[in-house]
């Protein structure tokens, strides 16, 4: 198998993991601050359907709001409390931003799911973005400029048509898929090693301990991990926490990725300079498999040819 294909298929594996859940997962618009830093306004949530029964206390819920006016409305904040009064269960949810817990009490069967994922921005390009500018800004970009780049490129190919160049292109594929693979086992180790370091130092956090707690001397925020509910602390420059937690990391990706990642297993966000430095080495392998003439076989064919004369 040629080494493009095989980087190909490594990088397309989660996303094909992914698809016998895809009936169970929706996306919802963020439209409040009140669950920052986990999300923000703008964001999409992804949200998979799940049985209330399973909901337990950390977990960040969709509900329909009891007693709401309109029934379409959804609340994504996270359960604080588990009450059970007799066969039914309550929960008590609370935005990670707010000061107070939510004002009722949100019976199981409006439960709609469980937040698993973010997509930065996205809500963006939604009808609900209320600020036109953006929304304007965002679909030019996204939408009119590589639909005028791609319309441009047709049209130069239509202007300048020729069957006898078609012909010509098509022997030059037929030409460029008889290669051979080299690989450059030594460009790709520099690849990685320069990501890993860059990563590292990304991802590092600069904490120092004073008698009021461990201070965030850095540039970045960092998000501290704990055992707790929630089970993070966002640590702006400048900021002191004073308390317990697990794992201290730069929070150079969104919160949710780094907060799922601790849920899934904290040895992903201790390794995350590693992971992420394994898919840009994969991402740019063209700098690292060079493809060449196949001249043997070409010399082979051609003699066979010259015997059968």
């Amino acid at each position: 198998m040629r080494v493009k294909y095989l980087v190909l298929l490594i990088l397309l594996a989660p996303a094909l993991l992914l698809l016998p859940s895809l009936s169970r997962l929706d996306l919802l618009v963020v439209l409040s601050g009140s669950m920052q830093p986990l999300f923000n306004p703008g964001d999409m949530v992804v949200i998979e359907s799940v049985n209330p029964d399973s909901v337990t206390v950390g977990d960040v819920i969709a509900f329909h709001p009891p007693n709401a006016k309109d029934e379409k409305t959804l609340v994504t904040h996270r359960v604080v409390e588990v009450i059970t009064n007799g066969s039914r269960r309550y929960f008590q949810t609370k935005g990670d931003n707010n000061e107070d817990l939510d004002p009722f009490l949100v019976p199981s069967e409006n439960v709609v799911g469980k937040a698993v994922f973010s997509l930065p921005y996205l809500g963006y390009l939604t009808r609900h973005n209320p600020n036109r500018t953006v929304k304007l800004a965002a679909y030019i970009l996204l939408i009119v400029i590589p639909g005028l780049v791609v319309l441009y490129g047709e049209l130069s190919y239509l202007r300048n048509y020729s069957p006898r160049i078609e012909r010509m292109e098509e022997r030059l594929k037929r030409w460029r898929a008889r290669t051979v693979e080299e690989v450059l086992p030594l460009r790709a180790a520099g690849i990685f090693l320069i990501s890993l370091v860059a990563l590292t130092l990304l991802f590092y956090p600069s904490l120092e301990r004073t008698p009021a707690g461990i201070v965030n001397t850095g540039v970045l925020p960092i998000l501290l991990l704990r055992n707790d509910v929630p089970d993070y602390v966002y640590l702006s420059p400048g900021e002191t926490y004073d308390g317990n937690y697990e794992l201290a990391v730069n929070s150079a990706l969104p919160v949710m990725w780094l907060v799922r990642a601790y849920e899934v297993n904290p040895f992903i966000v201790k390794s995350l300079n590693v992971i992420i430095s394994l898919l840009l080495t994969l991402v740019t392998f063209p700098l690292w498999v060079k493809e060449f003439p196949d001249i043997k076989s070409r010399v082979r064919r051609r003699h066979h040819g010259t015997l059968g004369v």
